[in-house]
């Protein structure tokens, strides 16, 4: 199964195109282990299903070549992949033969 993170715009104000993600408690981007769990944790937290249409669910698509962790398709322009615990944004070339899932 597909790991899942979650972001929305800034401060939930649909017109910013900056995202920020749901963190867990050490402050690190939370990944759900599905979708189905992240919008349980979201709805137990007080979200509306109205705010979770402006959120984005991302699936993972692949595991770093560096750390093994999922990867996640990159929200910056120029990037295919973000690797949350690297911290780090990849272009497909750095992720080589990763381009399908592999953390399933």
């Amino acid at each position: 199964m597909s790991k899942i993170v979650v972001c929305r715009p800034v401060g939930g104000i649909t017109i910013n195109s900056e995202m920020e993600f749901v963190l867990d408690n050490e402050g690190g981007v939370c990944v759900f282990d599905n979708m189905e769990y992240a919008k349980k944790v979201l709805w137990d937290a007080g979200c509306t299903n109205e705010e979770m249409e402006h959120m984005k669910f991302l699936e993972s698509c692949g595991t770093c070549v560096r750390c093994k962790s999922p990867l996640f398709p990159s929200l910056l322009p120029g990037y295919k992949y973000q690797c949350f615990t690297c911290d780090e944004d990849f272009c497909q070339f750095e992720q080589e033969g990763n381009s399908i899932k592999s953390d399933e």
